[in-house]
């Protein structure tokens, strides 16, 4: 009789066991069932140059890598050409059209400037004639790569004259504003080419006047992360905000390499960018 009892008593208790695991394992299927994914490719300092040729090439590895990948979309974060001339900023562009996934571009410091080079303008017409994704010559704009988040590309170069240190002007911050006043509930994905924290201390390519920035910055808690080129060396870092600070090594130097950036977020619980997991890895083509 007690043995009868007893390999009853194991009997169901390795039953309740399997359904405690399989209760389990039901519950973390839920959880990833739940999560969303927002994965973004960019590339930053190509220094695209007639004169060399070669980068033609792996500008088309990186077409090839960035089928196979897949990502949402990608963002050239400026320093596109090593020159301000018409026939380099044309090359680029024929040179990236083979990508298939949506991508956009940012100024850098070498692209476009006035003195001794192209304007802006001119620059950026180029662009919207090769690039569908970008219908307008504008500068500094946004896009939505899906209903959660809002990406917005930010010009913090000078018009007249090339500069080494970057800046973005009272007229962008009021429109940056403005944006996260309308979009509360939004995430924001922030691009330019200066970084606001470098991945090094070099006063010689540090961004300038950033306290009005710094300042709208602390304001809003919708802002989950602002990536960055010019430095040619790639960093992750948070501030005291909570906000990731991405930098991107160069395209341009061997390995020819890019970042892949994954957000990884549960769109019914995630409150804050804090909620928010941003996994960043690097992609040699």
């Amino acid at each position: 009789m007690f043995k009868k009892c007893y390999r009853k008593d194991a009997i169901m208790h390795k039953i309740s066991k399997k359904i405690l695991l399989f209760f389990i394992a039901f519950l973390v299927l839920q959880g990833v069932s739940f999560a969303e994914v927002l994965e973004f490719a960019q590339i930053s300092d190509v220094h695209y140059s007639l004169d060399d040729k070669s980068m033609d090439k792996y500008l088309y590895f990186l077409s090839l890598s960035l089928k196979k990948r897949n990502p949402d979309f990608a963002i050239f974060l400026g320093d596109n050409v090593d020159k301000s001339r018409e026939e380099d900023v044309i090359g680029f562009m024929r040179a990236i059209h083979p990508i298939k996934v949506p991508y956009y571009i940012v100024l850098g410091k070498n692209d476009a400037h006035k003195l001794s080079g192209l304007e802006k303008e001119t620059y950026l017409d180029i662009v919207t004639t090769f690039n569908s994704n970008q219908e307008d010559s504008l500068k500094y704009y946004y896009f939505k790569p899906n209903s959660d988040f809002i990406c917005v590309v930010l010009d913090d170069n000078p018009d007249f004259a090339k500069s080494e240190h970057g800046q973005i002007d009272d007229e962008q911050l009021q429109w940056l504003e403005k944006l996260l006043i309308k979009y509360p509930k939004k995430t924001f994905l922030i691009f330019h080419h200066c970084p606001l924290m470098p991945p090094r201390v070099e006063y010689k390519l540090s961004m300038l006047n950033t306290e009005k920035y710094q300042e709208l910055l602390k304001k809003y808690n919708n802002i989950l992360l602002i990536s960055t080129g010019h430095y040619h060396q790639e960093a992750v870092q948070t501030d005291e905000n909570g906000i990731r600070h991405i930098s991107a090594p160069a395209f341009k130097d061997i390995p020819h390499s890019y970042q892949i950036i994954k957000i990884i977020y549960d769109e019914k619980t995630y409150k804050s960018p804090k909620d928010i997991q941003v996994v960043v890895s690097r992609v040699r083509v």
